[in-house]
């Protein structure tokens, strides 16, 4: 249902707006005769109504056409005012449900001087990266930058500039709205070798020398929810930006594989373009010394690899596990996803009580994560796997091992094993 509507003679009334529009709220509602507006999108009639929760809105009249406007949800609608009131904290002016050329813009913010326009989509409906790819590349063409705003970790996440929000849930970092985000700004971790003329972070053929470094920096995710005013204050203020991405990112191993596009500060954007023209040197050097000479693979096929590892791990492990819980419990078990609260071990619980842990990742053991783990029993495949955790759990926690066949322990002399160290990821055969 629209928060905007077209009065005849007073223009553009907008719900959101704090002056509503020329004319105040009780000269369109429930007035007689009734006041002549339109739907912005589909030019059909509207009326001035207040839901059961009390937030005004516009209804389309008895017989409207297909409109886009009339199948929106009330969490949709919530969205769009939240977004319209950061954008005006901000000191940038707010107009919902603005049609452009082939688009329409949920919230449209523009600059006090007039010069600059950016669309915030809420987009809590299901779509594809490629319509929306398609979108932003038509608002792009009139000059208008997007970000796409959902609640949801979607597959389109990062594959346009997006963010994911939620009810921050009295967190410390959230005190201006009802929002957090929670997904999109990123950091750029660089690591460089302690003599940039050699490079000792990578495998190179016996005998020749290492080359010069290229960095092995990653983007991570920014680590705490962030105030949804707050970022939406950096972006139109020029200090944050979407930036597409072309290094590894280690965003933690969601659902979705991570898109390339981050909202981050430009020192941030600085130190990757840095380790970019330190990677075009070290191609150069190795180009020059012959096409084999130096077949590294990348920081994301590691990554991708270290993943893939890891979920294959837990699927071996899940029926045994499963099976072991049941046994020492006594009741049905329910296998979750992997969780960044378990260290991206699949939890299994029995009447809502987590039980046991499969393959937890080490290197994401916290504190906090430690103490969560020395109540449950952490399930593994080998010795070598479960020495690596021991280091990082508790001294009193509890495991149990399953000796199963993997990718890694099925060829040991021939697989690239993919390990952590200091937290990021290097190759050892």
């Amino acid at each position: 249902m629209p928060l905007t509507a077209l009065h005849a003679t007073a223009g553009a009334l907008d719900l959101t707006a704090p002056d509503v529009g020329a004319i105040p709220w009780e000269q369109f509602h429930r007035t007689r005769p009734r006041a002549p507006l339109t739907c912005r999108e589909c030019g059909h009639g509207l009326h001035a109504k207040v839901s059961r929760l009390g937030t005004r809105f516009f209804a389309h009249d008895a017989g409207a056409p297909e409109c886009s406007l009339t199948g929106e949800t009330m969490a949709h609608r919530m969205l769009k005012m939240e977004l319209a009131t950061a954008i005006r904290s901000a000191g940038w002016h707010a107009e919902l449900e603005v049609p452009g050329t082939g688009w329409r813009a949920d919230v449209l913010a523009t600059s006090p001087d007039g010069q600059t326009r950016m669309a915030w989509e809420a987009q809590l409906a299901s779509t594809t990266a490629q319509d929306l790819t398609k979108r932003t590349a038509t608002m792009a063409a009139e000059g208008v930058d997007v970000c796409w705003v959902s609640d949801k970790n979607t597959p389109w996440m990062g594959q346009v500039p997006s963010i994911q929000v939620r009810s921050p849930g009295g967190s410390e970092h959230a005190t201006n709205s009802g929002l957090a985000v929670i997904a999109g700004p990123a950091v750029f971790d660089p690591l460089w070798c302690e003599r940039l003329h050699r490079c000792h972070r990578v495998n190179t053929p016996y005998g020749r020398p290492p080359g010069p470094c290229a960095g092995h920096g990653h983007w991570t995710a920014l680590g705490h929810p962030m105030d949804l005013h707050r970022f939406v204050q950096h972006v139109l203020r020029g200090a944050v930006k979407a930036v597409r991405s072309s290094t590894a990112l280690h965003l933690g191993f969601d659902r979705y594989n991570a898109g390339p596009y981050v909202w981050t500060t430009h020192p941030h954007w600085a130190a990757e373009q840095k380790q970019l023209q330190a990677q075009a040197a070290r191609d150069a050097w190795v180009a020059d010394r012959g096409p084999h000479w130096d077949a590294i693979p990348s920081q994301r096929a590691l990554h991708e690899a270290a993943k893939a590892a890891l979920l294959a791990r837990q699927a071996v492990l899940r029926p045994l596990a499963v099976e072991f819980v049941a046994q020492q419990a006594g009741g049905p078990v329910g296998v979750r996803d992997p969780d960044p609260d378990w260290a991206m071990g699949t939890p299994l619980y029995v009447d809502d009580l987590a039980q046991a842990v499969i393959s937890p990742v080490a290197s994401r053991i916290n504190d906090q994560i430690k103490q969560r783990l020395a109540a449950v029993t952490v399930i593994v495949a080998s010795t070598k796997e479960r020495n690596r955790l021991a280091k990082a759990c508790a001294d009193e926690q509890r495991f149990e091992q399953f000796e199963v066949e993997t990718a890694e322990s099925m060829k040991p002399s021939t697989a690239i094993s993919v390990q952590k160290a200091s937290g990021r990821l290097f190759l050892r055969h």
